[in-house]
């Protein structure tokens, strides 16, 4: 769906893919998972069935509709928030996630690359089928959707794999690094 003015047209995430990155990751209570450009909501409706907390940024107002609805009817509407804005204009910093989730266009997750650095140090980002230019991912794994078709996921660790961590060094970021990961056990 294509709406007046979106750099980013909606494709969505094929169960299998969330499924294994939510198990892997261990998303549960405690997380919070933001999903930049959410669409229908899948994304942020399963990680609030895990019992994390899900914010949905989705610039077409049908779509945010349709995640309302969806999450009302799955019995995590408590745990779903829905801005309804443009992603570029939402302070991801604010929403202090501990995960985002993007399946965007190269163009747009380069765009997007100084927003993602500035989150906190240990914030994980997870990208399907691209990878974000300059980062270094610290995994990727590939998958095969329902239909057959090869997909990528890509993860990164803020304060790890964006350019300015690289050139700075861990030790500036170490504590709050630590803290941030030292319940993740990422079972891949």
């Amino acid at each position: 769906m294509l709406v007046e003015n979106v750099s980013v047209p909606w494709i969505p995430s094929p169960a299998i893919v969330v499924n294994y990155l939510f198990d892997m990751l261990g998303v549960a209570e405690g997380d919070t998972v933001v999903d930049l450009g959410c669409g229908d909501g899948r994304v942020v409706i399963e990680a609030a069935k895990r019992g994390a907390r899900g914010v949905c940024i989705e610039v077409d107002r049908v779509l945010c509709n349709v995640t309302e609805v969806w999450a009302r009817a799955e019995g995590v509407e408590n745990k779903v928030s829905i801005v309804c804005r443009d992603f570029f204009e939402v302070d991801l910093r604010s929403l202090d996630p501990t995960i985002v989730y993007a399946y965007l266009y190269p163009s747009t997750l380069q765009e997007l690359s100084p927003r993602l650095e500035a989150l906190s140090p240990g914030t994980i980002i997870a990208t399907l089928d691209f990878a974000i230019r300059g980062w270094s991912p610290v995994f990727a794994k590939v998958l095969l959707d329902e239909s057959g078709f090869e997909r990528v996921i890509w993860l990164y660790i803020v304060g790890l794999s964006n350019p300015s961590a690289r050139r700075a060094g861990l030790s500036r970021n170490i504590d709050a690094f630590v803290s941030r990961l030292k319940h993740r056990i990422i079972a891949v």
